[in-house]
């Protein structure tokens, strides 16, 4: 599950996160990633385009069912820090067997994550 962050750490050229993204495994990215980057990009929608394609070539995405809402729900209420939009892509994580790539503080302590700084 590629995180919103590790995507914006992808387009900036980190290469931890480039190492990671260019390898040919199966990667996914929940639906909330594309709100998040709406939020932050949106105003530019060449820019955003380009952003959604990337994402689409790269990983599949996941759609927001009422089960991963709920479970996001229940995950945002045992954390200290973080907001809801971390808690559903962890929990849709958990959902489709697979690992997180955050960078987030709050990710760190958190299982099936591969934490990267």
């Amino acid at each position: 599950m590629i995180d919103t962050w590790a995507w914006v750490e992808y387009w900036r050229g980190n290469p931890k996160i480039t190492e990671i993204m260019e390898r040919p495994d199966h990667k996914i990215t929940s639906m909330m990633t594309i709100a998040e980057l709406e939020r932050f990009y949106g105003e530019d929608k060449e820019r955003m385009d380009l952003m959604v394609a990337k994402i689409r070539f790269r990983s599949r995405l996941v759609a927001i069912d009422p089960d991963i809402a709920r479970a996001g729900g229940a995950v945002r209420r045992g954390l200290k820090e973080g907001g809801i939009a971390d808690a559903i892509i962890y929990a849709t994580a958990l959902k489709n067997h697979a690992k997180v790539l955050p960078g987030d503080a709050h990710f760190r302590n958190l299982s099936e994550v591969i934490f990267v700084e």
